[in-house]
C-alpha cells in the first residue's frame, strides 16, 4: 500500500496565513479507489447526532457516508491552536459542509488565562478551559494526552449546548490495534480490551454523551481510499507522521510486522473483543463480591471492606482494584493487586483500633485485623512535602457546576461572593491537625467553598461528619462557625461501574 502523502497545497481564503495543505492520493498510484464504505449503524433513524471532524480522511469519510445516507448531523471540528494551520484546515471543513447546508462548529481549545482570536473565521466558538483555570494545559505533561482530554471535554460541552445525545468519531480498526499494542506494551491487562463501539462520556460536570464508534470495523486504508474516489479535502496533520509521539512509533512497527505477516491489525481487534469479554465477566464477579463485602460512602467517596485483606473473606482481588481506582479520582486502573501493599506508609489508630497503612495510587488503604479503608489521599490534593504538587483552586461562579477531584459533582449555591474558589477543606485546616486521625484524613479531601483563606461553604451531606471528625479541636466550632453549604453529587458509584468517563 503507497504510503498517503501531501501532493498538493492550496493558499488560504483567509489572509496571508500558512499555506494549508490538501493530503491527495494520486489515483495513479494505483490504489483501488472505494466508492463506498460498508459499516453498521446501530442508531435509530432520524436520529440527530454530533459528528467529530478533524479534517483527515476517517473523519471525512464518515461525515461523507452519514450526509450521502440522510442522518441529521452537526460537524463539530477541534483547533486545538497547536499548528498555524489548524484554523485554516478547520475553515476548509466550515466551507466543505457549508456548500451542502450541513451545521458545523469549529471548538477551540484555549486556557481561560490565554484566549486566542478568531480571526474572522467562520462560527468559531472560543471556548477557555475552565478545568484548569491557573495554568495552560497545553505546556504541562503530554501533550497528546492533554489535547484528547480537552478534545472530549469541548466536544461533549458542544453536545449538551447543543442538545445532541450522541456524538460519533472515526476511530477505524487501524486505531483499535494501536491502542491494544501501546496498552499491551504496557503490561495493561483490562486496557487490552480497546475502544468499546459505544459508552457513555461528559465534559467535566456536563450530562454525559453517548460516544458511538461506527468505523472499528473499517481498515484505514478504506477510509482514505474513500476520501479519495469522493475527492473530499483531507487535510494532513504532520504529527501523524513524528516519531517523538508513541502512537506514531507504534503505527510505524504495526505496518512493518503486518508487511511481514507477524502481526495484523485483525488478530489485535480480535484480542480486544476477547478482553472485552473477559472484562464482563470479572466485572459480574467484582460486582457479586462487592455487594457481600463492600460498603461505600457516598459521603466521602471512601470504601470499607467489612473483612480484613488478610482473611480468607473471598472477595476477588479485582473488586479492590476497582475500589482503588474509584476512590482515586485516577483516570487509570493501578495495574496489579500485589502493588497495593508495597508502600507501606506506618499505622494509624481510630476508634480503639490499629490499621496498618499503605498508599498507592492517591489513595490510602488502611486495613486492620478486622475490617479495611480504602479513602482519597490527603498529600495528593494539599501537597507533598516540599510544596510539590497539590490541588489547583477552580474559580467558581453562581449556579455552575464543576467537576472536582473527579469524584464529585460540585453546584455552586446562588448568591455567592464575586471571588470564590473551589479548594480541599484539608488546605484550610492545619496540616497536623486535618491528618491527625483516620476521619479527619477522610474529611481533609472533601470539597469546600471559600472566600480568600476563609471557610464559606462544606458541602450538605456531610456536614455532621466534618463536626465529628474535628470533635476535640479546640478551633472547629470557629472554623464551622455561619458556614453555608452547597449540594456534592459523589460520582464513586458511576466510577465503579465504569458507566461514565469524564475530562
Amino acid at each position: 500500500m503507497p504510503r498517503l502523502q501531501c501532493r498538493a497545497q492550496e493558499v488560504p481564503e483567509h489572509g496571508t496565513a500558512p499555506c494549508h495543505q490538501i493530503c491527495r492520493r494520486a489515483r495513479s498510484c494505483g490504489l483501488q479507489l472505494t466508492a463506498d464504505l460498508k459499516f453498521d449503524w446501530a442508531l435509530p433513524p432520524g436520529e440527530p447526532v454530533a459528528v467529530a471532524v478533524s479534517g483527515g480522511a476517517d473523519s471525512f469519510a464518515l461525515l461523507h457516508v452519514l450526509h450521502e445516507k440522510n442522518v441529521p448531523i452537526i460537524a463539530l471540528t477541534v483547533d486545538h491552536g497547536l499548528r498555524p494551520e489548524a484554523a485554516y484546515e478547520a475553515a476548509k471543513v466550515a466551507e466543505w459542509c457549508a456548500a451542502r447546508g450541513i451545521s458545523h462548529e469549529t471548538l477551540v481549545w484555549t486556557s481561560a488565562a490565554h484566549p486566542r482570536e478568531s480571526g474572522g473565521l467562520p462560527q468559531r466558538h472560543e471556548v477557555p478551559d475552565r478545568a484548569a483555570p491557573v495554568r495552560d494545559e497545553r505546556s504541562k505533561g503530554n501533550l497528546q494526552a492533554n489535547a484528547r482530554t480537552a478534545r472530549y471535554r469541548l466536544l461533549c460541552d458542544a453536545c449538551n449546548r447543543l442538545g445532541l445525545e450522541t456524538l460519533v468519531t472515526a476511530h477505524t480498526a487501524d486505531d483499535q490495534a494501536e491502542t491494544v499494542f501501546m496498552r499491551l506494551r504496557r503490561g495493561s491487562g483490562q486496557g487490552l480490551a480497546g475502544m468499546p463501539e459505544t459508552r457513555l462520556i461528559a465534559g467535566g460536570a456536563g450530562e454525559p454523551v453517548t460516544l458511538y464508534r461506527p468505523l472499528l470495523g473499517v481498515r484505514r486504508t478504506e477510509t482514505q481510499s474513500y476520501a479519495e474516489a469522493h475527492d473530499l479535502p483531507v487535510s494532513y496533520d504532520p504529527s501523524n507522521e513524528d516519531d517523538r509521539f508513541e502512537r506514531v512509533r507504534i503505527r510505524a512497527l504495526l505496518a512493518a510486522l503486518e508487511q511481514q505477516d507477524l502481526l495484523t491489525v485483525e488478530a489485535l481487534c480480535r484480542t480486544a473483543e476477547e478482553a472485552a469479554e473477559l472484562n464482563r465477566i470479572e466485572a459480574a464477579r467484582n460486582v457479586e463480591a462487592s455487594q457481600i463485602y463492600m460498603r461505600k460512602s457516598h459521603v466521602d467517596a471512601s470504601v470499607q471492606f467489612l473483612e480484613s485483606f488478610s482473611s480468607n473473606s473471598g472477595f476477588q482481588d479485582g473488586a479492590v482494584i476497582e475500589a482503588v481506582h474509584a476512590v482515586s479520582g485516577s483516570s487509570t486502573m493501578p495495574t496489579r493487586y500485589g502493588d497495593l501493599f508495597h508502600n507501606d506508609a506506618g499505622q494509624i489508630e481510630t476508634v480503639g483500633r490499629r490499621y496498618s497503612v499503605s498508599t498507592i495510587s492517591g489513595v490510602i488503604l488502611a486495613y486492620g485485623l478486622h475490617d479495611a479503608f480504602i479513602f482519597r489521599e490527603p498529600a495528593a490534593l494539599l501537597g507533598r512535602a516540599g510544596g510539590a504538587g497539590g490541588f489547583e483552586p477552580i474559580a467558581v461562579k453562581a449556579g455552575e457546576k464543576h467537576l472536582y477531584d473527579r469524584r464529585f459533582i460540585v453546584h455552586v449555591p446562588e448568591g455567592i461572593a464575586e471571588v470564590t474558589v473551589i479548594k480541599p477543606l484539608g488546605a484550610l485546616i492545619p496540616r497536623d491537625i486535618a491528618t491527625s486521625t483516620l476521619d479527619r484524613k477522610r474529611i481533609s479531601t472533601l470539597p469546600c467553598l471559600t472566600r480568600g483563606d476563609a471557610l464559606s461553604h462544606i458541602p450538605a451531606a456531610c456536614q455532621d461528619f466534618i463536626a465529628a471528625a474535628l470533635s476535640g479541636w479546640k478551633q472547629a466550632e470557629a472554623f464551622l462557625d455561619n458556614v453555608g453549604t452547597f449540594k456534592a453529587d459523589s460520582l464513586l458509584e458511576e466510577r465503579f461501574s465504569g458507566r461514565v468517563i469524564r475530562f
